[in-house]
Order: structure tokens, then C-alpha cells, then sequence
């Protein structure tokens, strides 16, 4: 009769459940990696106390002559493109203005090999967005009809001081239109609302900042005063796109800021902006607003000679599919969405140096989703 093993032995007589537990341990262990085919190089060797992480990041140095290379071809983007300013190469490298000017100079303290790999990852990426030209862009400004009419709206709600509302769904062109006429006249002030700023503190806010103030109390009173104080006697526009974001409370705050402040004022969204004023248990708390409209333009969807400006925007001359290009901006989306397929379409000429055709359109809207 074999002895009994109790399960406090623990020095793994013969027998006793330490040793079988051993041993069923062992064969359940996986067998060691195998060694590397390639011996590490000498920069990737680990050092006592060296992690493993920082194998992978450890980086051939940067010699000086590639350094004053690195310089001089920031230097040439910075003469040569005038889109580029030294702190947006800053900002899109996620290295500090102060930072880049000193190293340009060459007396940046820090490490120079630190910056210079952030700065080297920028221009190749900036070498290759333009590549070729880089990708084609829509033409910067199209003038359609409804543009006209909107444009005509602003320039009323500046002149006379008064409340129009700007009424039609995604794409028709409202923003772009408000970006064109604020960079055409003084003293416009744009907002674009979201769901996160259209309580009565937060639009407050961001009509604050794109009033220039930075230095601000977050309290209704003391936002109010401010704004009043900056517009006042400035015969400006304040617009405040989608504007079907703004709650009651900050509705009415606005139509305070309308009569107070002496400025024309554009609400500018989807036909929601108007139905928050007329509908439901809302509208006895906003009537004082929906009084003071003094023009209301409705946009119900984009036209064809709308389709058609943009079209010829594009320098697109093929007749033969010009209608499916007007039923492409029919859709959801409207002239937005057909500015999206014109560039696709276009990418997809260039890559083949050919002029655009029908045949590069019908291949975009399918990439697109158009035609489902």
C-alpha cells in the first residue's frame, strides 16, 4: 500500500501532488523562440536595462550634410509656395514656431536630430501631396444662381440692419457663399455651429472668439457685454451657420444681440431654423425673433443652371454626360457631392494623362456611391 501523499507536501517526494503538478507544468511549457536569422545591427543592440520597445525606434543619426539639405528644401517650400507660412510648416510638423525658427538658424539648443526626423516625415509628405501638381481642387469660387440669391440676402441683412433667414438643405452652396462674401466685405463675422455650440453659453463663446477676444468669462452677462461692446456702431454682419443647432434660450440671446447691438443678422441652416420659431411649445417664447425677419430665402434643392456653373468651373466640356452630372447634384448632397465626383474624376485623368471624360465621371460616382 502506497504511503499517502498530503497536499502540503511541498518538497516533491515521489508520489506527492507538488510533483505531478511539476510535471504536468513542464509539458504544457512552449518551447523556447527560435534565434534570429539576422544578428542585430550595432544601433539596435540592447544595452543592460534596455527595453525592447526601443529597438524598433532607434533610428540610423541624421548626417550634417543631410541636415543643411533638410534646410534648404524647408527653405524652398517657404519661398516658392505661397500657401505655406514658417508656422503652418510648424504646426503640421507638431513642432513649436520658436522651435523651427531656431533650428532653421542653426542655434536651436535642444536636439537637432529630434526636430530634424519630425521635419524630414513633414516634407516628404508635403513632396508627396504635390506631387505632379498634387491632387486636383475644385475651383476656389463658382458662382451659380443660388449663390446670387444668397449673396443678394447678406448683402441686405448688412445694409439694413436686419434679420434674414437662409433656408435649404446640404451642398446648395450657403457656406461657401458666407466664406465669399466675409472675405468681400468689413466687419462680417461667421460663426458655424455644431451640436456641442448651440446651447446659450457655448454660441455665445463662439461668437466672442470670431469677434477677436480671447480673454473672456464664461457667464451669460458678462459674454453679452462683450460681444455688444465689439459690434456696436461697426455697421457689420454677424451670420451664424447652422443655425438649426441653436437651442431656445440661445435663440433668444441672439435676437437680444440683433436688437442691441445694431447689426445685421443672418440665420443660416436647414428649414429646422424656421420651425423652431412657429412650431410646437416653442414658438410663444420666440415669437419676439420670428417678428423681426426681414427676408427669408428658401432653398429647396440645387438648380441645373447651378450644376451647370460648376461644370464649367471644372473646365469639363464633354456634352454627353452633362445630364448625368445635373442628376448627380439632384441628389443628397447636391453641388457638394458633384464637386466630389468632378475630383475624383479628375484624379483619375490625371493618373492616366488623359483629359477628363465621360467614361472617368461614370467610374467616380460608382466609387462614390452615386448610382445606388
Amino acid at each position: 500500500m502506497k504511503p499517502y501523499a498530503p497536499h502540503w507536501d511541498l518538497k516533491g517526494r515521489p508520489g506527492s501532488r507538488v510533483l505531478r503538478w511539476r510535471e504536468r507544468l513542464q509539458q504544457k511549457t512552449p518551447p523556447r523562440c527560435p534565434p534570429l536569422k539576422q544578428p542585430l545591427l550595432v544601433h539596435q543592440r540592447m544595452t543592460p536595462g534596455e527595453s525592447m520597445s526601443n529597438i524598433t525606434t532607434l533610428q540610423p543619426e541624421i548626417t550634417q550634410q543631410e541636415l543643411d539639405a533638410l534646410r534648404e528644401s524647408i527653405r524652398t517650400v517657404l519661398e516658392k509656395d505661397g500657401a505655406y507660412s514658417q508656422a503652418r510648416v510648424a504646426k503640421e510638423s507638431d513642432v513649436s514656431t520658436s522651435t523651427l525658427s531656431q533650428w532653421m538658424g542653426g542655434t536651436y539648443p535642444g536636439s537637432h536630430q529630434a526636430i530634424a526626423k519630425k521635419l524630414r516625415a513633414w516634407h516628404r509628405s508635403y513632396e508627396e501631396r504635390n506631387k505632379d501638381g498634387g491632387l486636383p481642387q475644385p475651383p476656389a469660387w463658382a458662382e451659380t444662381p443660388t449663390s446670387a440669391r444668397i449673396m443678394s440676402g447678406l448683402r441686405y441683412a448688412q445694409m439694413a440692419q436686419d434679420l434674414v433667414l437662409i433656408l435649404g438643405g446640404a451642398g446648395v452652396g450657403k457656406t461657401k457663399t458666407i466664406e465669399k462674401y466675409q472675405s468681400m466685405q468689413p466687419n462680417v463675422w461667421s460663426v458655424e455651429l455644431t451640436p456641442a455650440t448651440g446651447g446659450e453659453i457655448t454660441a455665445m463663446e463662439e461668437i466672442v472668439i470670431a469677434l477677436g477676444v480671447r480673454d473672456y468669462a464664461r457667464t451669460s452677462g458678462h459674454l453679452f457685454r462683450t460681444i455688444l461692446s465689439k459690434v456696436r456702431h461697426t455697421n457689420g454682419l454677424l451670420i451664424l451657420d447652422e443655425a438649426q443647432h441653436l437651442t431656445v434660450k440661445a435663440l433668444d440671446q441672439v435676437r437680444a444681440i440683433l436688437d442691441q447691438g445694431g447689426i445685421g443678422l443672418v440665420l443660416s441652416g436647414n428649414e429646422r431654423v424656421y420651425t423652431q420659431m412657429t412650431g410646437g411649445t416653442r414658438a410663444p417664447f420666440l415669437d419676439r425673433l420670428y417678428s423681426r425677419v426681414g427676408q427669408k430665402i428658401i432653398l429647396r434643392k440645387a438648380t441645373a443652371k447651378d450644376a451647370d456653373a460648376i461644370i464649367d468651373a471644372w473646365g469639363f466640356e464633354d456634352a454627353r454626360c452633362r445630364d448625368a452630372l445635373r442628376a448627380i447634384a439632384n441628389k443628397p448632397g447636391a453641388l457638394r457631392q458633384l464637386n466630389k465626383v468632378l475630383r475624383l474624376a479628375a484624379a483619375y485623368a490625371k493618373a492616366q494623362n488623359h483629359k477628363l471624360s465621360c467614361d472617368d465621371i461614370h467610374v467616380a460616382a460608382r466609387e462614390l456611391g452615386v448610382y445606388e
